[in-house]
């Protein structure tokens, strides 16, 4: 870093650009940033003009050399500084325009030395170059190219106008705009800050952060992305990946962020998401960082569907992630986005991540219900992202991991959940309303009710009356309390108002003209007292162990296919991979990587070990076409399959394995055609099993982790 004070003049003589990057704030100083400038120039108005010695200093401008190819003018990044700097340019285009018409050497002199680049055209013209949102209403200005639209550089222009018409001297005559001029080039000092090759710009960055509004997280993970990129690239890239994400999530960029860290398996605060999306790059190059910036705005497009701030196409998923956020359980985000990149890649279907849904769904609703205290759900659902296996049945894999969960990790069994049903009081949690509709919803009824104008409706009613007190009878001083805000006295209608403190011979008459099912239980009750509350809960309950199920074992792979068990060792496959490439990958989504020059592209799936029935072990692979087409348009593809463990990572380059296709099962439904690529591991080897059980070409050349191993231990 290179210190030294400089006339503020200097920035703007030379063939170059002070380029304020797109994605600082726009030009915002005001009158009173204006007032002060101009007072402070024309200070010097009375000075003899020959005393060099008197000079105002305007603080520190820091700027760096731009990443630029190497053509047109020098560039220069304004790291901050570029408010005054704006505003000196836009003073020297009032001074420019108050020139008599016999002035055209100081006119030409601001003009083409100063505002802008003779023989230079497109953006380069601009000696400065505001933040791209200003551009449209500063060119005008600097440009003198016809109307100037409404902005803070026309009121600035306009402001430095009306001084200079209107200031009069000591000596009672008008002010001489070149001597404004005179004064700007001679008498502004700036300390001039060069960042070096060898200083950290990001660093300069956080340290100015004080200034001003303090910028989100998501603001300094776009200035540190966007400062990774040539300045000619960044409008672009700014444009086409980042400006989509800003656009869809709105302020919800920088929560979208900390749940896209969980969704890999980092559980980060929300001030710390800046520092832990920069360590996924630092050692990274532009085009990694732009394949992270690719992934990152395709999730963005998944999660404004889970948070709402776009619809979700599917209406079963679009209902878990409605019934998600009314219980305000963000902290299933993470695992949520995460599966939904699975399903979005075509690992699996609509209806088994629906079922995946489902089991959180349960899992959530059930501890809800029983009051299990929920400050250790979020390492938990993160701990899942962290070992979450990319497999074809999420939901069994999902259920056979929380059921183990002891304590208040617990998924809460149907005794316990049975009875908390019917004596905890839910009216007033957040789960109520979502529970009664999930119940009604069960019904199957043919012409649903509608939701958007039902309330929660207590049969027994808050404030008894004589009629009530006489049928809950003489321990209503403790049943009342005891059951009015249990499920088994609640209700959904839309009649909550006349139905009030009525009697329960009143309310069944209502109740019968209602729509919603749940209210067609009242008429097999002529009275309603604690027996018949309980009873109803009971009768609900029934209900509710098949919307919020729970497998019964430690585990819930009963009844699944013994090949779709789920593996978890994805992390270890990809490091033996680089380390035997000598290479990095950059995460593409959840089985697809690729480096920064797209040249090597992998596809990395991971099995758990099986047996058939003649003992030979064996692993199953569910290789997509949506993955080849994937690999097919790299110069050099791969498929990376860990079996049984990391020990065993075959890179096998896909023409080894893509030649057998044709003579392995494979299935292709609406929405999927995977191939089942199966190798058995017969005395040490790996060997391709084709139909019919014939064997296919011996594969064990390929294994990486077994040649890394070797390499260690020597």
């Amino acid at each position: 870093m290179e210190a030294s004070p400089t006339l503020v003049i200097n920035y703007f003589s030379g063939f170059k650009q002070n380029l304020v990057p797109l994605f600082q704030r726009p030009y915002t100083w005001t009158e009173k940033q204006w007032r002060t400038l101009w007072e402070d120039v024309i200070s010097f108005y009375e000075c003899n003009p020959n005393d060099t010695n008197s000079t105002h200093f305007m603080g520190a401008i820091v700027t760096m050399p731009a990443r630029s190819v190497p053509v047109g003018i020098s560039k220069f990044l304004i790291i901050d500084g570029q408010q005054r700097l704006a505003t000196i340019a836009v003073m020297m285009c009032a001074i420019r325009d108050s020139l008599k018409q016999d002035e055209q050497i100081p006119r030409r002199r601001i003009q083409t030395h100063y505002l802008t680049n003779e023989g230079y055209e497109g953006t380069e013209i601009f000696k400065l170059l505001p933040t791209q949102g200003d551009r449209d209403s500063y060119a005008p200005v600097i440009l003198n190219s016809g109307p100037i639209p409404d902005s803070q550089f026309k009121k600035a222009y306009d402001y430095f106008r009306r001084r200079l018409r209107d200031h009069i001297s000591d000596d009672g005559l008008s002010t001489d705009p070149k001597r404004i001029l005179e004064i700007i080039e001679r008498r502004l000092m700036a300390v001039m800050i060069n960042l070096s090759d060898a200083d950290d710009p990001y660093l300069i960055f956080e340290s100015l952060n004080f200034k001003g509004s303090p910028l989100e997280q998501s603001d300094l993970v776009r200035n540190y992305f966007l400062m990774r990129f040539p300045v000619t690239e960044q409008q672009a890239i700014y444009e086409s990946l980042w400006l989509p994400m800003q656009n869809q999530l709105g302020p919800d960029l920088t929560e979208f962020m900390r749940h896209f860290l969980g969704a890999e398996g980092e559980e980060v605060r929300k001030t710390d998401i800046y520092a832990a999306i920069k360590r996924l790059v630092t050692d990274a190059d532009a085009a990694s960082v732009r394949l992270l910036m690719t992934r990152m705005e395709k999730l963005s497009l998944l999660y404004s569907r889970i948070s709402a701030r776009a619809p979700e196409p599917v209406v079963g998923i679009g209902r878990y992630f409605d019934h998600f956020r009314r219980l305000n359980v963000g902290s299933v985000y993470p695992l949520v986005l995460a599966l939904y990149e699975d399903h979005a890649e075509g690992q699996f279907g609509v209806d088994e991540f629906i079922a995946a849904l489902r089991v959180l769904h349960s899992f959530i609703t059930r501890r809800m219900i029983v009051g299990v205290p929920s400050n250790s759900l979020s390492g938990l659902f993160i701990s899942l992202c962290r070992t979450k296996p990319v497999t074809d049945t999420p939901s069994a894999w999902l259920a056979s991991s929380l059921v183990r969960g002891d304590r208040n990790l617990r998924w809460p069994n149907d005794v316990e959940f049975e009875e908390r049903w019917i004596r905890a009081s839910i009216y007033g949690s957040r789960a109520c309303q979502v529970i009664l509709e999930c119940l009604e919803e069960q019904s199957g009824h043919h012409e649903p009710a509608h939701f958007d104008e039902a309330t929660i409706e207590h049969v027994m009613p808050q404030t008894l009356t004589p009629e009530w007190e006489l049928m809950v009878g003489p321990e209503q001083g403790t049943d009342h309390p005891m059951w009015l805000h249990t499920l088994g006295n609640l209700s959904l209608t839309g009649y909550n108002p006349e139905l009030g403190n009525k009697s329960y011979a009143e309310k069944r008459v209502i109740f019968a003209q209602s729509h919603f099912e749940l209210n067609r239980y009242f008429a097999n009750w002529e009275v309603w007292k604690p027996d018949q509350i309980r009873e109803r809960a009971i009768s609900l309950f029934k209900t509710a162990i098949q919307v919020w199920p729970r497998p019964q074992g430690t585990s819930s792979g009963a009844g699944v296919a013994e090949k779709t068990a789920p593996a978890a060792f994805h992390a270890e496959c990809i490091r033996l991979v680089e380390q035997a490439l000598d290479i990095r990958f950059s995460k593409v989504s959840q089985t697809r990587y690729e480096t920064g020059d797209g040249k090597i592209r992998l596809m990395c799936a991971v099995s758990a070990e099986h047996k058939e029935y003649s003992e030979v072990p064996y692993c199953w692979f569910a290789v997509h076409k949506t993955q080849i087409d994937f690999l097919e348009s790299s110069p050099a593809p791969y498929i990376c399959l860990g079996c049984g463990s990391a020990a065993h990572t075959l890179l096998i380059p896909l023409p080894e394995i893509q030649r057998t296709f044709g003579a392995m099962s494979a299935t292709k439904t609406d929405d999927r055609h995977y191939w089942h690529v199966v190798i058995q591991n017969k005395a040490g080897k790996f060997i391709l099993r084709l139909l019919g059980g014939n064997e296919g070409p011996d594969l064990t050349k390929f294994d990486v982790g077994k040649a890394t191993a070797r390499a260690t231990t020597v």
